[in-house]
């Protein structure tokens, strides 16, 4: 995602390099796609629907930079480069939406899950020598147990939780397109 979002501000900074005419239709089609991501797609990639608005949204930032016509030398080379960087980004937005579709399967969530209850049940039939040792091993086992589903569960989607990703670098991104 930072990589994603570091290519976009590439785009903004080797832009520059050109006419305010030429340069504006990228920046506002960089502010609308940062804006997108922040208001729409985060919630849409934490609850696993589509993103067409960015989608079209990151079209339009390829087609504003594919649509430049490059008047001399040094605009050619920054043209080029561009396009390189746009390339990078797109390839970047691929993996990070490829990525935030990936969740645990319910097989393997059951499975963890029916063993950490094996465990726990197995331990409550111990025999124990101590009932305060018994007591003890499975209220810690259990508190274990409970932590390992926690962060288990709250890793499976990247966008939402107590352990997610950040949309930080878009909301950087909207800011440095000012």
């Amino acid at each position: 995602m930072q990589q994603e979002a570091g290519a976009l501000k590439d785009l903004l900074l080797f832009s520059r390099q050109f006419k305010e005419p030429v340069r504006d239709p990228i920046v506002r089609a960089l502010k609308s796609y940062g804006r997108g991501v922040l208001e729409t797609e985060w919630s849409a990639l934490s609850s696993g629907r589509a993103t067409e608005r960015t989608d079209r949204a990151f079209s339009d930032v390829i087609a504003t930079v594919t649509e430049i016509k490059p008047e001399d030398d040094v605009e050619c080379a920054a043209y080029e480069q561009l396009l390189a960087i746009a390339q990078q980004a797109s390839a970047r937005r691929d993996e990070r939406l490829a990525l935030s579709v990936k969740r645990m399967p319910r097989t393997l969530l059951t499975f963890v899950n029916l063993t950490a209850l094996t465990t726990l049940a197995l331990l409550l039939f111990f025999p124990f020598r101590s009932g305060l040792l018994g007591t003890l091993a499975i209220a810690i086992t259990t508190v274990l147990l409970f932590f390992a589903h926690f962060v288990l569960t709250d890793l499976d989607n990247p966008f939402e939780g107590t352990w997610d990703v950040s949309a930080e670098p878009f909301a950087e991104l909207v800011s440095k397109s000012r």
